[in-house]
């Protein structure tokens, strides 16, 4: 190979963020590759890459800064990028996503500098197709997909949500596996409604407001045809629609394509295996529970109606999802939802809806405070995206007639949860049973140290996506994310559940993936929905998804 040949591959692997080592490349291949004067002359492993990176990462005080940083790493050596994250999944996770990702959407276009992902808007009518074709990626397993409309609690973020698709696509390579060059985070541009976003100097997105619904569909039925044909094996995650759309694509779409929503799937099958496993703790069946939902989304109504399947699954059959149902009492804007409030409800609440509240009485139940006060809940599940509205009083009053309250506020970013955890600690006297949305620091009460679970998404989507991208099945029904919830309740150990953890650590998270991943598949091969010719049998299954999971290490390039 000529020399000005050399130094152009050279050039181009430095540029790759996949296939770039940085100072690891050995002084044979930085020879053979014509970069001996591009690099520091130090030749380091991976792990002394990792080391190194790591002090620079903590020597950043603000985690937007450090989730910059992180960015930056990526771009440059995609590898090193996830091996600093493997080595440090607890300090880490809460920076490239929750809290810090919802800082880095509101900010998105302040901080961009280069290409991740796709973005689709109007202007492509008709040209979807082409687009995915023409694009870097020839084969790809998992899709993240959002349209920026409910970005955690922070509302219509428009294009600037493509850091959550590309957050979750990051998830899924340290939690599942997935290949760096097989994930695809993209936007789909549909306008936004934030005026005071698309006024913005920085705004990057289409400056309109947000599509008619017949051309939102037009393009996103375009959309998923196009990958169904160009990428036919990959599975698609629908992230942070509003609730006036999340609930119809899965109609539309779940029976059709491979696909399926995390915020109604996804956060679903984490809380109901959390929430389960804290009814473990006190002692009660969950029939004889009674559960506040604080939000009427698509997150509270997707973890009420999961908690009510997975209690069935576990009770074999013993009671009804009728039954649990019947414990549920959801709180909205305008108080307990029934149906005698004389308000039309919309479609995704009506299964929960209160029958039992004569309409006269309805004015008792107008507020939170005032479900709390006549309910007498053993149990508060906050997904209403909105602050701090579990109270100390409220906190103190449940805690005054219920020996071990369930508390659950599960909201993010951190700065939209019903509660602090440490204050609702204090303010139970140690006796809450907690779980949150996003990490939050323990506390010692009356010489106990207390400390929330986070009920992580990244238990289960990891899981499901690397499980259907492996076995290919030829849709995702509801029975497969049940028993992805049913293996992560199983997965916590009575050790766990005694040392006060209501999941297992997310440090473990390859090893809880990859038991997700083999309950999905079997799951699919026991409906006759898997394309794939695979084990049957757990532990060969079990080895067969660890083997496929891709490994943060260099390839060999000389």
């Amino acid at each position: 190979m000529c020399a000005a040949k050399t130094t152009e591959v050279g050039t181009s692997i430095l540029t790759n963020r996949y296939d770039n080592k940085g100072t690891a490349f050995t002084a044979e291949e930085r020879q053979a590759l014509a970069i001996r004067g591009r690099l520091p002359p130090r030749v380091e492993t991976l792990d002394e890459q990792v080391a190194r990176c790591l002090d620079q990462l903590r020597s950043f005080d603000k985690p937007i800064n450090k989730y910059q940083f992180l960015a930056t790493l990526h771009t440059a050596n995609t590898t090193l990028y996830y091996a600093l994250i493997l080595a440090s999944v607890e300090d880490s996770l809460p920076i490239i996503y929750t809290p810090t990702v919802g800082e880095a959407c509101q900010k998105f276009g302040n901080i961009f500098f280069r290409e991740r992902g796709m973005y689709i808007h109007s202007q492509y009518k008709g040209m979807i197709h082409e687009l995915l074709e023409e694009s870097c990626y020839k084969d790809v397993d998992v899709i993240v997909i959002t349209d920026g409309s409910r970005i955690l609690g922070l509302g219509d973020l428009g294009a600037n949500g493509m850091g959550i698709s590309i957050g979750k696509c990051s998830l899924y390579v340290v939690g599942g596996g997935v290949h760096p060059k097989r994930i695809l985070p993209v936007c789909l541009d549909a306008g936004t409604n934030n005026e005071s976003l698309r006024n913005s100097l920085h705004y990057l997105g289409t400056r309109t407001e947000r599509l008619p619904e017949e051309e939102f569909y037009g393009i996103l039925d375009e959309f998923m045809d196009a990958v169904k044909r160009v990428w036919p094996g990959a599975v698609v995650q629908f992230e942070d629609f509003s609730n006036n759309h999340c609930f119809d694509m899965l109609t539309r779409y779940q029976e059709k394509y491979r696909c399926f929503n995390d915020d109604i799937q996804g956060t679903g099958a984490v809380v109901s295996a959390g929430f389960l496993n804290a009814v473990r703790v006190t002692g009660k069946p969950v029939t004889d529970h009674k559960i506040v939902v604080f939000g009427a989304g698509s997150a509270a109504v997707g973890v009420a109606l999961a908690i009510a399947d997975l209690a069935v699954r576990l009770s074999d059959g013993k009671i009804t999802k009728e039954e649990v149902i019947k414990t549920f009492y959801l709180v909205d804007t305008k108080g307990l939802v029934t149906n005698t409030r004389g308000d039309k409800l919309a479609a995704h609440k009506i299964a929960l809806a209160r029958t039992d509240i004569a309409a006269e009485d309805n004015a008792k139940f107008t507020t939170l405070e005032d479900v709390v006060k006549n309910i007498k809940p053993t149990a508060l599940l906050g997904l209403g995206g909105v602050g701090p509205v579990f109270t100390e009083d409220i906190i103190r009053f449940v805690s005054s007639y219920c020996e071990r309250p369930i508390i659950f506020p599960l909201s993010n970013p951190s700065s939209k949860s019903e509660v602090i955890p440490s204050d609702a600690y204090l303010w139970s006297n140690g006796k809450a049973i907690i779980a949150s949305g996003s990490p939050f620091a323990g506390i010692e009460v009356n010489g106990t140290f207390c400390k929330p679970s986070q009920g992580n998404n990244m238990y289960i989507f990891p899981g499901i996506g690397m499980g259907c991208a492996l076995a290919k099945p030829t849709y995702i029904p509801d029975s497969v994310i049940v028993t992805a919830s049913a293996r992560l309740y199983d997965l916590l150990t009575p050790e766990m559940l005694a040392a006060g953890a209501l999941y297992p650590s997310i440090t473990e998270i390859r090893e809880i993936s990859s038991h997700i991943a083999t309950a999905v598949i079997m799951e699919s091969q026991r409906l006759g929905l898997t394309t794939v010719e695979l084990p049957k049998e757990y532990d060969a299954l079990l080895a067969v998804v660890k083997e496929s999971m891709w490994q943060a290490e260099y390839p060999n390039k000389q």
